[in-house]
């Protein structure tokens, strides 16, 4: 018996993070970038050390969502890189600050939203009106002449 549950356990964790299923042992979570930019588009491209979402072209007042399983160890970690016409700036949008701004602790799902405004980039747990105290601001955007890249964990 307690073979069986040990086999169940390694498969659970090691499977790949995306998912729109069921997660055992450890909580879904849902996030979501906002593009809160008036009139004017975002692109984004989202990755991990195993999973590369692509880019996506963030329409204003339009989001760009994602699910997940974490892993049970919570090492999932998830980069961003955000461009907005000449400004740039690549983010940890899922590890330790996702984690202690939005983890509710014992919910089977976990919420978490990034809002991308001209002053920069803001997170929180709950999608709400900006400004709200519930917003942390986290990064400014930066000026760039040439495309510059995240440099991502081996």
């Amino acid at each position: 018996m307690h073979i069986v549950f040990l086999i169940f356990l390694i498969l659970a964790s090691s499977s790949p993070p995306i998912a729109n299923a069921y997660c055992f042992f450890t909580p879904k979570w849902k996030l979501y970038v906002l593009n809160s930019i008036p009139a004017d588009t975002i692109i984004t491209h989202v990755r991990s050390k195993d999973d590369d979402l692509g880019k996506h072209i963030i329409p204003s007042n339009g989001y760009y969502y994602w699910s997940f399983c974490d892993t049970i160890d919570r090492s999932t970690h998830f980069d961003g890189e955000f461009w907005w016409g000449r400004k740039y700036q690549c983010l940890e949008v899922f590890y330790k600050l996702a984690r202690w701004k939005c983890d509710r602790f014992g919910f089977s799902v976990e919420y978490c939203f990034w809002l991308v405004r001209p002053d920069g980039f803001y997170i929180s747990s709950i999608n709400i009106s900006f400004p709200d105290p519930l917003w942390t601001f986290v990064k400014s955007w930066i000026e760039v002449e040439n495309p510059i890249f995240c440099s991502y964990r081996s």
